[in-house]
């Protein structure tokens, strides 16, 4: 039942978002932000020539804390879902299994106008399935770099946006009726994003987030710092 709850709220998201929402602001001495995060990204994953549409979807926490007045460090994890179109070893399966990943933001300038950040982050993702014939493994990493700008457009509500660039690259190992072992991925390629940011008290945050590039959708977050 709770899973079945999960995924709902999962299906309310409109491309994984390792960000999770831009900084919060720093106006005061507070710590590390913690947020929850429902996601759904898809994609076409390369197969040797061949390619298969690959849907992904999050729910996790995510953890950033700052190291220096300009740099914040940040981690982040999950349970992970996969389905495909196309692919006869996965037709008709859900895959379930984790995901997790770090990440680093930056501040290049700040005013109260605007502030211009950048954003690097890593994400490993691993998910199976296994019945009497069929044993099926995925999984994939995911370098990403992002630069942005964030613009308060009220007292408690933020627009921001910008780009990025990333890859995949992965494996899918299959064991039991079909044996085999395919090197999967996605090229390098550049994108963008597009979030709004709402503060709902003087520590906490909701915020919706689109990207487009190596993969495509968005995120709901739910955001707290301590």
């Amino acid at each position: 039942m709770m899973r079945r709850v999960l995924l709902g709220l999962l299906m309310l998201a409109p491309v994984l978002a390792q960000a999770t929402g831009p900084l919060v602001p720093n106006d005061r001495d507070a710590g590390p932000d913690l947020s929850l995060r429902f996601a759904r990204a898809k994609m076409p994953l390369d197969y040797d020539g061949r390619a298969y549409d690959t849907n992904s979807r999050w729910i996790g926490l995510s953890l950033r804390e700052k190291a220096g007045r300009y740099v914040t460090l940040g981690m982040y994890g999950g349970y992970a879902y996969v389905t495909q179109t196309g692919n006869p070893v996965t037709a008709g399966i859900e895959l379930d299994g984790f995901h997790a990943g770090f990440s680093l933001h930056g501040v290049l300038f700040e005013n109260r106008r605007a502030t211009l950040f950048y954003a690097f982050d890593y994400t490993y993702q691993k998910v199976d399935h296994k019945n009497d014939t069929q044993t099926v493994v995925i999984d994939w990493s995911q370098p990403q770099a992002l630069f942005g700008a964030i613009i308060p457009l009220a007292p408690n509500f933020r627009f921001y946006g910008g780009g990025s660039y990333g890859r995949i690259d992965g494996e899918e190992r299959a064991s039991g009726t079909i044996n085999r072992t395919t090197d999967i991925g996605r090229a390098a390629r550049g994108g963008g994003f597009l979030g709004l940011d709402l503060a709902t008290d003087p520590d906490g945050y909701v915020g919706v987030e689109l990207r487009h590039g190596v993969t495509r959708g968005g995120e709901i977050y739910f955001k707290r710092r301590y």
